[in-house]
């Protein structure tokens, strides 16, 4: 079972990673809360998130995106996903890299797992 949630977690971030926004609803639950990193930012909402993603893409040049170190911790219909990612991208001009770790809450609802709480630590 870690594999399959782990395979989820890779197809999703290939979702937003190749512009097809619209097939992340079928891994973000319809109330998923999104906590930016500090946690001074939050997005309730999937179609929110969903819009977090497209604007983020639309105005970035991604050249690079890479995860590791899946670990998977699973208690019933609730699932812990945490991984390392490490990105670079352009934004205006700029270029920037980062890397953190990933941490996402997803629970089993009656269509499959889905995403219902995710955030980001630095690295």
């Amino acid at each position: 079972m870690p594999e399959a949630l782990i395979a989820f977690v890779k197809d999703m971030d290939q979702c937003w990673i190749e512009r097809r926004f619209d097939d992340l609803t079928a891994y973000l639950c319809a109330d998923v809360v999104m906590v930016a990193p500090g946690g001074q930012h939050r997005t309730d909402g999937r179609d929110a998130a969903i819009n977090g993603y497209r604007a983020f893409m639309s105005r970035c040049e991604l050249n690079r995106f890479g995860s590791d170190g899946h670990v998977v911790t699973r208690n019933g219909d609730t699932a812990i996903v945490e991984y390392d990612w490490d990105m670079a991208w352009i934004d205006g001009g700029t270029s920037y890299e980062a890397k953190g770790r990933e941490i996402l809450v997803l629970a089993h609802r009656d269509r499959g797992w889905r995403v219902v709480w995710r955030t980001q630590i630095p690295g």
